[in-house]
């Protein structure tokens, strides 16, 4: 009687680990059956308990080294830029202006006001050039209308010009900086993400196990010319726990099909309880 009575505990504590709605699917066998399953990605295949991919498992390392070659590419753009502003500036050629017309607005949303001023100036061909350009609060007192000024110019493009107290520069230096910094701090992360991609797709080809589940729910909806499938679904683990998933995939092959019901088997790739995917 006391046997009984300890083999009944035992199994009343296994069934209570596992809610009553889902106990049915405990009695399934956990290794899925390849003829039956219902793959939602197409780009795995069901051989011998393993879930080799049809396409390269390495497309993040491609998008990693895009990025770096970007990265590269942007800081080699922004070193010739700086070049050929400090070539610019030394090769340029002065000139006599007059300032004719100064003037600030107020911007409400940043609560600051800017000043600007407007300077000409004229060179031995009787070509005429005028430009405004902002200038500090404690330089827009030295710059009234009829001052003269001294301005530097590109003598191969001479509407390229400035105030001789600063840089001639066909590309603005803050840009250039934005150009050396912001590619850096985006490739990073992007680095970062792929080598954990890679460490984590390696873990699932070397420990990665392939067990059964089923379908909760499965519904289609069109979006951009796309079909997406969104699909709901449970497996259940060797301690007879129940882990549930949600998986979204585009499948415009399944435009117009009948989709898996409740309870249609599927296969899940499991590496251990916070890592695993639909296949």
């Amino acid at each position: 009687m006391a046997k009984k009575s300890a083999l009944k505990a035992q199994t009343s504590s296994q069934a209570a680990l596992v809610p009553a709605e889902s106990a049915a699917p405990i009695a399934l066998p956990l290794d899925p059956d390849p003829q039956a399953a219902f793959l939602l990605h197409t780009d795995y295949a069901l051989v011998e308990g393993k879930a080799p991919s049809r396409i390269g498992q390495r497309r993040h390392l491609h998008i990693a080294v895009a990025a770096v070659v970007l990265c590269l590419l942007l800081l080699w753009l922004a070193l010739r830029q700086a070049e050929e502003n400090a070539l610019l500036d030394a090769q340029s050629g002065r000139a006599p202006a007059e300032i004719i017309a100064r003037r600030f607005e107020d911007n409400p949303r940043a609560l600051q006001r800017r000043w600007f001023i407007t300077y000409q100036f004229s060179l031995p061909d009787g070509r005429t050039f005028s430009r405004e350009i902002s200038v500090e609060a404690a330089e827009y007192d030295f710059y009234f209308v009829g001052s003269r000024v001294v301005v530097k110019f590109s003598p191969e493009q001479p509407e390229l010009n400035t105030l001789a107290n600063r840089r001639l520069e066909r590309v603005e230096s803050d840009l250039l900086m934005l150009m050396a910094i912001v590619p850096p701090l985006l490739s990073l992360p992007i680095l970062l993400w792929a080598l954990a991609q890679n460490i984590l797709l390696t873990q699932y080809e070397r420990r990665g196990v392939v067990v059964r589940g089923e379908v909760i729910e499965c519904t289609g909806e069109e979006r951009a010319s796309h079909y997406y499938i969104k699909l709901r679904y449970q497996f259940i683990l060797p301690d007879m726990k129940i882990r549930r998933g949600t998986a979204h995939f585009v499948r415009d092959d399944l435009r117009g099909a009948k989709l898996p019901e409740k309870g249609t088997q599927v296969a899940v790739l499991y590496l251990n309880d916070w890592f695993y995917r639909l296949l």
